[in-house]
């Protein structure tokens, strides 16, 4: 450990801290069960709209506001609310 603690340029404390350290599970908050409701809502109405207009329509509601980056990781974590599929990249013909 010590050879790759020299390599890394980092303590064999750090390495040795990393080694022992559980993985972090994915990040939930206590209303996202909730928020995902209303987000599911609004994209069956409109399928088209991205996570930037869903989190316009949910702020106007009247509700507390919420970050478009939760409604984008609400979102993504459930397939069928995340975004659209990626369109095929563009070929030039030669």
């Amino acid at each position: 450990m010590k050879r790759v603690a020299e390599a890394l340029g980092v303590s064999r404390s750090n390495l040795a801290e990393k080694k022992q350290r559980k993985p972090r599970g994915p990040h939930a908050k206590p209303g996202d069960a909730e928020l995902l409701l209303r987000i599911r809502a609004i994209v069956d109405a409109r399928g088209s709209y991205g996570y930037r207009r869903v989190t316009a329509l949910l702020n106007r509601e009247g509700k507390p506001p919420v970050n478009f980056k939760r409604v984008y990781r609400v979102s993504v974590a459930v397939p069928s609310t995340g975004e659209a599929a990626k369109k095929a990249p563009h070929v030039l013909a030669t």
